[in-house]
């Protein structure tokens, strides 16, 4: 659906009146709707700071190196030794950041904070951040990195490495207006060689309505081989395929590289076959919540394919209403569907039908993590597609694969266009970047987690959601 006031926003008249009123001019986000490639920074400045003692710099810095980005630095600011040493030792080189006003605006901003340890250490990202964040381009990124606070050798430690967390959440509800997002990477040592795959989707336009997040990677995890169509080769199985969310999944999984089976009840075979037809995917109609639709799919995945490699559930239905107004079979079919049929599903797939190394991804919401009136069954059945996931992961790794969980916000779609204007208008402008997200946002965040750029996640959950001021 189309957001109008964002639109009008952006007309010489609608951005006058919208000004002179003090109404949000939500900005445009840039989008890419190509495949991942090679250099996706390609040649955009990138602007990095270091703690002193940061030690993941090395692989950092060469990420962005590959990456096709110009790094930029400020010799006048704490950590300059460090980083020097490390471009050094990645064979990177290094030019001096321009000061205000002079110069490209960085299209990024970088900082590892990996060797903070006492709150004072953090002063040096202050002096880095505070002269160069009004220097971000618009729909600029930053992200910080560091340790997982849990693994620190002491509360100084830990509770330093937690407070990243605060500035990384504040920061992105200061410069959402401008289209840019603000992230934090905590890495589990094991995983060091997993981070240029998460960086990069962070830093790309792939990512454009994702902020305010904390993203743990803490399952050992290695490099890419390739950044190009990297789900090349995988099956890959999309519940609820047939339009929407699960149609714009099917798109991007197919994109790179992924044979797409798209997975719709009877009653919706037509438009599966216009989705899948439209990408080269397979179609198999299939109600999830039928008794017989574990054994049929299953069935059916390895007859035809040989099993199958990424396992996407999302199918999902609505009933809103107050709890002392709710039906019961409301509650019950909002339970099957979102949850029941999942864990029955999955018995079969997690039985021989997904392969070693499988990923899965879980569409979950913020309404799981927030909670929204009238969403008890829903917010019920989400909240424990977040629990299923984390209790899940550990078993995954057994098998080298992970399983994850998306949580989407506020996303045109169907749905949401028939709300009322009012609540349709607040759940737009109620997040950082004050827009609803797209379908494509969701997509391309399950992409993620279903290909080897996020090989040191397992067990968490994503939202993405334009960091909405709801939740956590």
């Amino acid at each position: 659906m189309v957001d109008r006031y964002l639109e009008f926003s952006h007309t010489s008249f609608g951005r006058a009146l919208s000004s002179m009123m003090g109404l949000p001019q939500p900005p445009r986000l840039r989008r890419d709707t190509s495949g991942w490639n090679d250099q996706p920074l390609g040649s955009r400045a990138v602007s990095v700071g270091a703690t002193h003692g940061a030690d993941l710099l090395p692989v950092l810095l060469r990420c962005l190196h590959d990456s096709g980005a110009t790094v930029r630095v400020r010799a006048d600011v704490g950590g300059i030794e460090t980083l020097k040493k490390a471009a050094n030792e990645a064979s990177v080189a290094l030019t001096n950041q321009p000061a205000p006003g002079e110069g490209e605006k960085s299209a990024a901003l970088v900082f590892d904070a990996s060797g903070a340890r006492l709150p004072s250490d953090l002063r040096v990202l202050f002096d880095f951040v505070q002269p160069l964040v009004s220097q971000l381009a618009s729909g600029g990124r930053v992200v910080v990195i560091g340790r997982l606070p849990a693994q620190l050798e002491n509360a100084d430690a830990a509770a330093t490495a937690a407070a990243l967390r605060g500035f990384v959440r504040s920061l992105g509800k200061e410069i959402g207006r401008k289209g840019s997002t603000v992230n934090l990477l905590e890495v589990d040592p094991a995983a060091d060689a997993a981070l240029p795959g998460a960086l990069r989707f962070l830093l790309s336009d792939h990512s454009s309505y994702i902020s305010g997040q904390c993203l743990q990677l803490d399952a050992k995890g290695d490099m890419p081989a390739v950044w190009t169509a990297s789900l090349t080769g995988k099956v890959a199985v999309v519940t609820g395929a047939a339009r929407g969310i699960g149609a714009a999944i099917s798109e991007v999984l197919a994109r790179e590289g992924a044979q797409v089976i798209g997975i719709d009840r009877p009653q919706e075979e037509r438009s599966l076959a216009e989705t899948m037809g439209a990408i080269g995917g397979q179609t198999l109609a299939a109600d999830i919540t039928d008794a017989a639709a574990p054994e049929l799919i299953a069935s059916e995945l390895m007859s035809r394919f040989g099993g199958a490699d990424i396992i996407v559930h999302n199918a999902g239905i609505t009933r809103d209403k107050t709890l002392r107004n709710m039906p019961p079979h409301w509650w019950d079919q909002v339970l099957d569907v979102n949850f029941g049929a999942i864990i029955r599903l999955n018995e079969k797939l997690l039985n021989g039908v997904l392969r070693d190394a499988g990923r899965m991804v879980c569409i979950s919401s913020i309404g799981g993590i927030g909670g929204n009136a009238g969403q008890t069954n829903y917010g019920a059945t989400k909240a424990g597609l977040i629990g299923y996931v984390a209790a899940l992961a550990p078993k995954f790794a057994e098998h080298g694969g992970a399983i994850n969980a998306i949580a989407p916000g506020f996303i045109e779609t169907r749905m949401t266009a028939v709300m009322p204007m009012i609540p349709r208008e607040v759940g737009r402008r109620l997040c950082s970047l004050g827009q609803g997200g797209k379908p494509l946002d969701i997509a391309e965040a399950v992409a993620f987690m279903a290909s080897p750029y996020a090989g040191g996640v397992n067990g968490k959950v994503l939202r993405v959601c334009g960091q909405n001021w709801f939740g956590q």
